[in-house]
């Protein structure tokens, strides 16, 4: 992934990111859409029930081995009160409140249409852009370059094994 070497124990992670950054651009560009024309068509609704897809499918599960991987290695190393252990998994708490906020606001648009339920839509579905966006660039210069730089080698390599495709 462009400066990364393929042996980084966060290539693999990385590569996920991006891939996840083309999938929110997609959500960004329908919800911008239904805004612009004050209007949920069939196939917006098409994108928002893949955005929830992806949510369910590959985000969550993405953050559950986050948490279950990098994480407590990092905090054994670091610390979790005051340091960016704790701080992404206060993000990752917060990723899924808001995933379970969109999906509300899909629902709510699903039953009824109105201008309303698609600003409500909206406004959750644009908060998980952003935030998404803003923890990816945390981890990506903040998480992952203090991990190489504090974790074993064995931890590393537990890290790269885990997210491998």
């Amino acid at each position: 992934m462009g400066d990364v070497p393929d042996d980084d124990p966060f290539s693999a992670v990385l590569v996920d990111h991006a891939d996840f950054v083309d999938k929110l651009t997609e959500l960004e560009a329908t919800l911008d859409e239904m805004m612009a024309t004050r209007d949920a068509s069939e196939e917006n609704g098409i994108i928002l029930d893949e955005a929830i897809r992806f949510f369910d499918d590959e985000l969550l599960p993405f953050l559950v081995a986050e948490d279950e991987t990098i994480l407590p290695r990092l905090e054994a190393a670091i610390g979790r009160y005051g340091t960016l252990v704790n701080v992404v998994g206060y993000e990752h708490a917060e990723i899924r409140r808001g995933v379970e906020k969109f999906k509300d606001a899909r629902r709510a648009l699903g039953r009824q249409p109105s201008w309303s339920a698609i600003q409500e839509a909206n406004r959750h579905g644009i908060f998980l852009v952003q935030f998404l966006w803003d923890h990816f660039r945390k981890e990506r210069t903040s998480l992952y370059p203090t991990a190489r730089q504090r974790l074993t080698a064995s931890d590393l390599e537990v890290i790269r094994k885990r997210f491998a495709h």
